[in-house]
């Protein structure tokens, strides 16, 4: 096992470890968000055969102005085939006939006593669409790794198609080994500490595409704790601990780990806040410990947990990056590579990023309004206003990233 690594080196670790989870069919409507497991083609052309682009008349015959044809009241299908001097009606998406030379608009027309005239000329082909003008039959729709969205769910009902197959949600559990934490719905005694880090990872974890379905509080009795463990890697694909990371000698959540047999990958990364987070496998199921401090809390499940969950969707496991202009200062230097909690705006396509106040890693503060991460480099020195900075965005589908 590799002590106080860097982090790219931890996050290689990470995404060494994952194999992507099988996949499952689920229907097309419910797919929303969920990563494309499979390729997915065109069943047939699209439009299958010609179609009206608009409502109208359709004509086969060149000159349109000062002629009167007489309008057909038959179904129009492909193989209706138009005689001289007649029109039929068609619709948005529906047919034409085989030999329609055009569609004219209904604003273009005047109906009189079964026979429709023309206020101008349209050129041939005018507001037709051919068949395979959009899709030809066999073309690629999705890609492994694909998201699903509103476009691609349209276009796959546009085909028939009434499933899917998407990676499986990674299933996720949150351990808190902080004896002192309580419920958050509780009413905390001096000693003890409502637990805002699970609903801040229930959240995060949602936000991935990972589903949180077991989180335990290992609380004052710790004699069944590791059998606890046990059971609730039993049933996930990632275990998330918080607290008993600390230096030292006795490392309360590593010491778990050993007790269950876990493989380690590290122990301690380079980073600030949050110096001593590690992960394990076992059995396949990624263990991933993390400071139980709030602001650490946060930045080690963006830099650790959040590219594990990405990874087990098969999708790119790092966010965005910009370069922006921060607005304010931050006085700290040097030290480790170093990730503050940060808002970021665009204006006028000019990115710009607040350092939010409260950056201890005990404090919550700096959760307000938090929409991105400025990365400093270790050795760094103090931050000064007007300054170009690395900037990961985070939670972007849901981030008010424009000024208010």
């Amino acid at each position: 096992m590799s002590f106080d690594i860097e982090l790219n080196d931890a996050q290689a670790r990470l995404i060494q470890a994952i194999n992507p989870l099988e996949g499952e069919r689920v229907p097309v409507l419910s797919a929303q968000g969920r990563v494309v497991a499979e390729i997915v083609t065109a069943r047939h052309d699209l439009p299958s055969c010609r179609q009206s682009a608009v409502d109208g008349f359709a004509v086969s015959e060149e000159k349109l102005a000062g002629v009167r044809f007489r309008l057909l009241e038959e179904n129009v299908s492909p193989d209706l085939s138009l005689g001289k001097g007649e029109a039929c009606p068609v619709v948005t998406g529906g047919v034409v006939p085989e030999n329609a030379r055009t569609v004219i608009p209904f604003e273009y027309a005047e109906v009189v006593n079964g026979y429709v005239t023309f206020s101008r000329e349209v050129e041939s082909g005018k507001n037709m669409k051919s068949a395979g003008e959009d899709l030809r039959g066999g073309d690629v729709l999705a890609r492994p790794g694909d998201r699903m969205d509103s476009g691609l769910i349209s276009v796959l009902a546009a085909f028939g198609y009434e499933q899917v197959l998407v990676h499986r949600l990674p299933r996720v559990g949150i351990l808190s080994l902080y004896q002192g934490i309580i419920p958050w719905q509780n009413d905390p005694l001096p000693h003890q500490v409502r637990d805002s880090n699970s609903p801040l990872l229930i959240s995060l974890v949602d936000g991935d595409g990972g589903i949180v379905v077991a989180m335990e509080m290992a609380g004052e009795d710790r004699s069944m704790l590791k059998q606890r463990v046990l059971e609730m890697l039993g049933k996930i694909d990632v275990l998330i601990i918080t607290g008993g990371t600390h230096a030292g000698e006795y490392d309360e959540a590593r010491q778990l780990l050993e007790e269950i047999g876990a493989e380690m990958l590290f122990w301690g990364v380079k980073i600030r806040p949050g110096s001593h987070p590690g992960a394990a496998l076992w059995n396949s199921r990624m263990i991933i410990c993390l400071s139980g401090n709030p602001g650490a809390c946060m930045v080690g499940y963006h830099m650790l947990a959040a590219p594990v969950i990405r990874c087990l969707q098969g999708i790119s496991p790092f966010v965005p990056r910009i370069k922006a202009v921060c607005t304010n200062s931050f006085d700290k230097a040097g030290g480790p590579r170093r990730f503050l909690r940060a808002h970021a705006t665009i204006h006028e396509n000019t990115w710009k990023v607040e350092v939010l106040p409260g950056q201890k890693s005990s404090m919550l503060r700096s959760y307000i309004n938090c929409n991105a991460l400025i990365d400093l480099p270790a050795g760094h020195p103090p931050l000064e206003a007007g300054s170009e900075v690395s900037v990961i965005l985070l939670n972007l589908a849901h981030s008010a990233i424009y000024p208010k």
